[in-house]
Formats: structure tokens, C-alpha cells, sequence
């Protein structure tokens, strides 16, 4: 049996379902696609694609202090990764 909780929790997660965000490292356009994305573990799994490769990652999901949602990627974990910055591939731009 399903509890809002659990059904909210579901939705939220479909909204972010291949959403697809584009972040240049100072080298090269890295692609990242939300595979995964757990408000409950507080993890998100993306596809990685940077030249040419495609990799796949968890990282923990974390809060900045307006309560926005992130995560850090890169060597030393410097880039914020924001949720908010990810756009629904099937959504035009009009």
C-alpha cells in the first residue's frame, strides 16, 4: 500500500527522470542525465558524458542554505550541480 508520502515522493522523482543538464569544466562539455534520483537515501545517479565516454555515478544529494538541491562533481568536488538547472529533454524552449 501507497502513502502520499511514498506517491509524492514517486512523482517528484519521474519529474527528474532523464533530465539533462550541460556544464563546461574548463576543457571539455560534460553531459549529465538523471537516472536515478532518491529523496529518501538523498542520492541522485547520473550518466556522465564527457568526450566521448559515458560514464555513471551516485552522489549524495545536498541542500544549499535556501534549501535548493545539488551535488558536487569534479576532481576535488568543487562544481555544485544544481537540480534546478536540469531541464526535461522532451520540454521545448518556447
Amino acid at each position: 500500500m501507497k502513502t502520499s508520502a511514498n506517491v509524492n515522493t514517486e512523482n517528484e522523482s519521474r519529474k527528474y527522470y532523464l533530465s539533462e543538464f550541460s556544464y563546461y569544466d574548463g576543457e571539455y562539455e560534460i553531459t549529465f542525465n538523471i537516472l536515478d534520483i532518491s529523496f529518501v537515501y538523498e542520492t541522485i545517479t547520473v550518466a556522465i558524458t564527457r568526450a566521448g565516454r559515458i560514464s555513471q555515478d551516485t552522489f549524495p544529494l545536498l541542500r544549499d542554505k535556501d534549501g535548493k538541491l545539488y551535488f558536487e562533481f569534479g576532481l576535488f568536488y568543487e562544481n555544485k550541480i544544481k537540480l534546478d538547472d536540469f531541464v526535461n529533454i522532451g520540454e521545448d524552449d518556447d
